[in-house]
Formats: C-alpha cells, structure tokens, sequence
C-alpha cells in the first residue's frame, strides 16, 4: 500500500474510506491536514483556498463553514462576477450556491482540481441552538455528504456553537449509520469552543466506540494544559481503542511564525500523532498562513515527501 504523499491524483480519486485509514496509519504520523473556510474571500485573487492548501503540501483539506443547503466556494464559484456592475451580480451568485446544491458531481469536481482528498466540517450543535442549518449535523446533511461524495467527515465545533461530548458521540453514531464505512469519521474538539476542552481517557474511548476512525485533539502547546506528555497520554488512549489520532492547531497559532508550526509539529509527532491538522486562520480567517503549511509538512516529514506531495498538483 502507498503512504499517503506517495498517492497521485488519480490514486485519491478512486480511494474509499477504509483504504484511506489505512494508508494514513501506513504513513507513520506523516499525514498533514489544513482546513480552509470556503465564504470567505480568498488572498490570492483567482485562487481558492482548498487550491493554495493543496499547492503547499496539504494531503486532505478540510471545508469550513460550508452550507449543505447553498454549497459555495469563493476562488471557484465567484470568478465570472464582477461586482462593480450592480446588486444584479449578487443575485447571480446566490443562484449559483442553489444550482451547486443540486449538482452531485459539485465536490467531485473540486478533487479534480485539486487532487487532494476533501473533507467537510459538520457540527452536533445542541437542540434549541440557532445555528445556519446548512452547517448542522443532521440526517438531511450527512445524506449530502454522500450525494457530493467527500471523502471524510470531521464532527467538531466551531467557537460558541455549545458542541460538547454528549452531542460529539449522537453525531458519531448518526454518521456512521447514514455514512456507512465508505467514508472516514474524526471526531473530537480541537479547542474550548465555548463549552471547555476534552481531557477525559473515558470520552476519547466513547468516540471510538460510537464510530469514530480518528479522534482529534488540541496540539501540544496549543491551548492551556495540553503539553507533550498530556497528548502523548491522549493519543495513547486512541490507539489502544483501535483509532488514528490527530492533533490540531485550531487557536490562530496558524497565523504565527513558522518556528512556533515546527515546535507544535515535532512536538504532535513525538506524542504519536497521524495526522497534523492545521487550521483557518492567517492573516485573516480562512486560509493559514501558506508558508506555514508547507512548514508544518517539513517538520514532519521533510523537504523529499513534501516537495512531492506539493508536486502531485496534476492527474497521473
């Protein structure tokens, strides 16, 4: 089996769920993530955010604040308006995110670009929370999932959406009853998300028994309390389960200097991790820093796997 910077285009188009599990653990904790937020305008005009995660060395990239019911993604869908003629061209860029909704082949086509795998943020918000209902984890959602044809599912919580463990493990067990095994399940909290963090052994055990392929948690270093020897106690409790673990930079550290990445990284890669997620937010939310996508990869597997990862942009 190839590990995972190993993989082309055409590899990643044609792999499912349980394949890609085992590739990643195949990988030795070489496995990098980066998620991008998809509303939001992106830096580089002409360029989408999943597109510049992929040409500095992200394996699976991670959509953010996407809306099942209006799927849309600045850099791809906006790039035949022109604002400047009138609200007429707003207009038209609603009716795109409906017609996107209806198209099955809508994520599809985003992989072939990219040639990466894709995965979806969906949140277990508690009953009774005002959330967008695109954003929720619900049956009607995870139905999509299938329908567009992701590749993974990552149950978490954004900040101040009241997602905690007890919606966390209903969202598991949903999802891998409408999901199936085709497609990989993580689940956890990468930071407090304004109902406190995840330290219990016990819950991390109760996601993998609901489901869950991997469970993540924060990095080393990346909020309070969780240093080297606390992941690394995490992890341990994961892989005892039978699950991947990922550690994830989700507090806007993204955003710091690349010496700060590479400490998060060899620290994550010490405690056990298999995949390094790194988060939204650079310079402005959506994309991290690009520089420090690359140098999270070199951390942890040098500049031979991630140059060629970066590479394998094209079909082969």
């Amino acid at each position: 089996m190839k590990r995972i910077f190993e993989l082309t285009s055409s590899d990643i188009m044609n792999m499912k769920g349980r394949e890609l599990v085992e590739t990643i653990r195949e990988s030795e904790g070489r496995t990098v993530m980066a998620e991008t937020i998809v509303t939001f305008p992106t830096p580089i005009y002409g360029v989408s955010n999943p597109e510049l995660a992929a040409a500095f060395g992200a394996d699976l990239i991670t959509l953010n604040f996407f809306d099942f019911q209006k799927p849309f993604i600045f850099g791809i869908d906006d790039m035949d308006a022109n604002i400047s003629k009138g609200p007429e061209e707003i207009i038209k860029l609603a009716e795109k995110a409906t017609k996107n909704s209806q198209d099955a082949d809508y994520i599809r086509n985003l992989k072939e670009i990219v040639g990466r795998f894709i995965g979806v943020n969906i949140e277990p918000v508690p009953e009774g929370m005002e959330y967008v209902e695109g954003r929720k984890l619900s049956r009607e959602n995870l139905e999509k999932i299938k329908f567009y044809g992701f590749d993974y599912v990552m149950i978490t919580g954004n900040p101040n959406t009241g997602v905690n463990a007890d919606t966390i493990v209903s969202g598991i067990e949903m999802c891998r009853k409408v999901l199936g095994d085709d497609i990989m399940i993580i689940a956890g909290k990468m930071h407090g998300a304004g109902s406190g963090n995840i330290y219990d052994p016990q819950l991390l055990k109760n996601f993998v028994k609901a489901g869950a392929d991997c469970v993540l948690i924060p990095a080393p270093g990346t909020v309070p309390g969780i240093d080297l020897s606390t992941a690394k106690k995490m992890i341990d409790v994961v892989h005892e389960a039978g699950a991947l673990a990922l550690t994830a930079i989700g507090t806007s550290q993204e955003g710091s200097q690349k010496s700060v990445i590479e400490n998060i990284a060899v620290q994550s890669k010490m405690a056990g991790s298999d995949i390094q997620h790194i988060g939204d937010a650079g310079y402005a939310a959506g994309i991290a820093t690009p520089e420090n996508i690359m140098a999270l990869s070199i951390a942890i597997r040098g500049v031979r796997h991630t140059y060629r990862r970066m590479a394998y942009s094209i079909k082969k």
